[in-house]
């Protein structure tokens, strides 16, 4: 089964948020994260991994991308999924993966995390579905479809 190697270790980096954002109120921002510590994420078998994926210490990302609608529901850092953003975070900046095989390891280590399969479909079709609108906005700026 796959793992991650290490607890993720994160601490808050505070925002001057610019322009008109800065009139809402703190909860209305997106928080930032930084990891302490890096962590490896082991796909597959521990002992014989297929693929082993490193997030390097010092790395910033906003936890999970929610909807301000949805917030109440789905927090953007929580514990029992905030490793998991993490790792989907770096996958996506460091554009080493495709944007499904992150999506993928990001379903996957839900699950390591013990997230119940309703949460982690419901956490897949809205990464899936960010993908999507990634694309559309990516087409409509350059004009090119990949």
């Amino acid at each position: 089964m796959s793992s991650f190697t290490k607890a993720l270790i994160v601490e808050a980096v505070a925002q001057k948020p610019k322009g008109w954002r800065r009139f809402l109120p703190p909860g209305f921002h997106t928080p930032k994260w930084k990891i302490w510590t890096g962590f490896d994420y082991a796909v597959g078998d521990l002992q014989n991994p297929s693929e082993v994926i490193t997030v390097p210490g010092a790395f910033v990302f906003d936890g999970a991308s929610v909807p301000l609608l949805l917030r109440f529901f789905v927090p953007m850092a929580h514990p029992n999924y905030i490793q998991a953003a993490a790792l989907h975070d770096w996958m996506l900046e460091s554009r080493l993966y495709s944007r499904r095989h992150c999506d993928e390891v990001f379903h996957e280590a839900l699950g390591v995390l013990g997230m119940t399969r309703f949460w982690r479909g419901a956490m897949f079709a809205a990464v899936r579905l960010g993908a999507l609108r990634w694309r559309i906005r990516k087409t409509l700026k350059t004009g090119v479809r990949k």
